[in-house]
């Protein structure tokens, strides 16, 4: 009988350790899962937080892109009504230099976009010193340096040396015209020498001429 009790009772506490054991194997399964789930949540949510930071991002960049198409759009129509206005200029009118080019081409010939020598040579020689009577062009040559005062922005500026002879009075008219010139010419260093009552003038000076600016589309990546 007592046999039978012991064995009964060690049945009881192998039963109550097995349950133990199941129970403690649920609860950790349960804690993993809830560990599992809860970590899952956790990413779920810093990922959806970082795309809307830059959903954010990219709605705060695209309003400034409009407004800046917005603001290019008026500056453009401000543009245009200035040249319209630039166009019935009648001191542009006086300069141009025939009447079928538009008054504001004559801005356009005061600073141009490049340094051509040949048509800075046919300026010279075609349109300030041409109808000056009794000077004669000797020589007209450039210098490929240029010189900027360190911006972009800046003009730049074309050298040149030119020989002109003739007599000191037509020399006179002609220094005149150049000073007339509509391009802003720098003479830098000028001197003369006499032969036979003929003067030569050896000048060196510059024009300026401004590049244009560049007007592009750029596109902006945007990092999350």
């Amino acid at each position: 009988m007592k046999k039978s009790l012991k064995k009964f009772a060690g049945d009881i506490i192998i039963r109550k350790q097995t349950l133990i054991d199941q129970t403690r194997r649920t609860v950790f399964m349960w804690v993993v899962g809830a560990s599992c789930f809860i970590g899952a949540a956790v990413v779920v949510i810093i990922m959806l937080v970082q795309v809307m930071i830059f959903n954010e991002k990219v709605l705060a960049e695209k309003g400034r892109t409009v407004k800046q198409l917005r603001d290019n759009i008026t500056a453009a129509k401000e543009l245009k009504g200035s040249i319209n206005v630039l166009n019935t200029n009648e001191e542009l009118k006086i300069v141009r230099t025939s009447e079928d080019v538009p008054p504001l081409q004559s801005v356009l010939d005061a600073l141009p976009a490049d340094a051509n020598d040949l048509a800075l040579g046919a300026s010279l020689q075609q349109k300030l010193l041409k109808d000056v009577k009794g000077v004669k062009i000797e020589s007209v040559t450039f210098s490929n340096d240029s010189v900027t005062g360190g911006s972009d922005k800046d003009a730049l500026n074309q050298a040149f040396s030119l020989s002109i002879s003739g007599t000191p009075d037509n020399l006179r008219v002609a220094l005149e015209r150049l000073e007339r010139s509509i391009r802003a010419v720098d003479v830098q260093t000028m001197s003369g020498s006499s032969y036979e009552n003929k003067v030569t003038l050896q000048i060196s000076g510059s024009m300026s001429y401004l590049p244009p600016a560049k007007v592009e589309m750029t596109q902006k990546k945007v990092k999350g």
